[in-house]
C-alpha cells in the first residue's frame, strides 16, 4: 500500500480520525494525503474585490487552516512522516474525494464516521454510500472518537463469494505490518444451513498457493446477522471489521446487503473497512485472478 487519502473537516471532533489515519499510514509505509473541502461564502455583487481574488484568498486561508490543524493535532509526529495537503472549494465532499482519487490514485480512502456533531458533507450526511458507488478503492470509515491503538484483530465477514478471496488478499497486505490476526467469519441464521461445509471449501480455496500464518476461519449461528457479527467483534476485541458491499445482490444466503453495511457502521465503535464488489477495477482484478486460479464452487 503506497498512498492513502484522508478527508477531514478540520474540527476538534475530527482530530482522533486524523491521528488514526496518520499512524495507520505510517505503519503501512504509505504516503498520506489529507483533503479539506470547503464552501465559498455568498459573495455580494457590490463587493470591492473581484470574485477571483476572493476565491484565491479563501483558498490560501483554508490551506493555512489545514496545515495548522494537522500540526496542532499531530504535534511532533507531523514532522516525522511528511503529509501532502489538499484544499478544494466544492459543495460536495464525496465528489471532491472521487476527483482527487482519480489524480493521486490512492490504495485506500479514509473518512470519519457520521455523527451528530458534524456540520457538513459527510459531516451532514453519510457520504460513505455515495463513495462506494463512485471510487474504485477500499473505503475505511473511522469513528471520530476513536483513540488509535495498534491493529491486533481484523474480522472479515464472508458470504463465500469468489470476490471475498480477492478482498482477503488485500486485507492480508494491511494485516502483515501489524502482525494482526485475520478472523474470517460467516454468520448464518438457518439451522439446516451447511455453513461448516461451505467454510471448509472457502478456506481451501483461499489458502491454495498463498499463506498467512495469522488467519482463522469460523462460522456462527445467530438470530440475526448483525447481532452475530457484533458478538464476534466483542468476544474477539476486534480492531477492525471488514465487509464486502454487494449493492443488494442476491446470493444463496442473501445476507450482506448494502443496508447491513450501513447498519453496522452506525453500531460500531471500531473502524469499518468496506470493499465494493461492483467497482470496475475490483471486478477486473477479480476476473483476471480467477482466470488463473481454480474457481470457488459451491454445490
Amino acid at each position: 500500500m503506497k498512498t492513502i487519502l484522508y478527508a477531514t473537516n478540520c474540527t476538534d471532533n475530527d482530530a482522533h480520525a486524523l491521528k488514526y489515519a496518520y499512524r495507520f499510514s505510517s505503519i503501512l509505509g504509505a504516503n498520506l494525503h489529507v483533503l479539506h473541502v470547503y464552501n465559498l461564502p455568498p459573495i455580494a455583487f457590490s463587493t470591492i474585490n473581484p470574485t477571483g481574488s476572493l476565491k484565491k484568498r479563501m483558498h490560501e486561508e483554508r490551506m493555512h487552516l489545514l496545515e495548522k490543524y494537522c500540526k496542532k493535532h499531530l504535534k511532533n509526529e507531523f514532522h516525522q512522516n511528511p503529509i501532502t495537503t489538499h484544499v478544494v472549494e466544492s459543495d460536495s465532499v464525496s465528489a471532491s474525494i472521487s476527483r482527487l482519487s482519480k489524480v493521486i490514485t490512492p490504495d485506500l480512502v479514509i473518512i470519519g464516521m457520521k455523527d451528530s456533531h458534524s456540520n457538513r458533507g459527510y459531516f451532514a450526511g453519510n457520504i460513505a454510500n455515495t463513495l462506494l458507488d463512485t471510487i474504485t478503492v477500499p473505503l475505511l470509515i473511522v469513528p471520530n472518537s476513536l483513540v488509535y491503538e495498534t491493529i491486533s484483530t481484523i474480522v472479515y465477514a464472508t458470504d463465500f463469494e469468489e470476490v471475498d478471496i480477492l478482498s482477503l488478499q488485500k486485507i492480508t497486505e494491511i494485516a502483515k505490518p501489524f502482525s494482526a490476526l485475520i478472523e474470517v467469519v460467516h454468520v448464518y441464521e438457518t439451522d439446516d444451513y451447511p455453513a461448516n461445509k461451505y467454510m471448509e471449501r472457502f478456506k481451501e480455496a483461499f489458502l491454495k498457493d498463498r499463506a498467512y500464518p495469522e488467519i482463522i476461519f469460523k462460522t456462527m449461528a445467530s438470530s440475526s446477522i448483525k447481532s452475530g457479527l457484533l458478538r464476534v467483534l466483542n468476544n474477539e476485541k476486534a480492531s477492525m471489521l471488514t465487509m464486502l458491499e454487494r449493492k443488494h445482490d442476491w446470493s444463496f444466503s442473501n445476507i450482506f446487503q448494502k443496508d447491513l453495511v450501513k447498519d453496522m457502521e452506525m453500531s460500531l465503535k471500531i473502524p469499518l473497512l468496506v470493499f465494493n464488489k461492483h467497482n470496475k477495477t475490483f471486478q477486473n482484478e477479480g476476473h483476471e485472478y480467477f482466470r488463473e486460479n481454480e474457481m470457488l464452487s459451491m454445490p
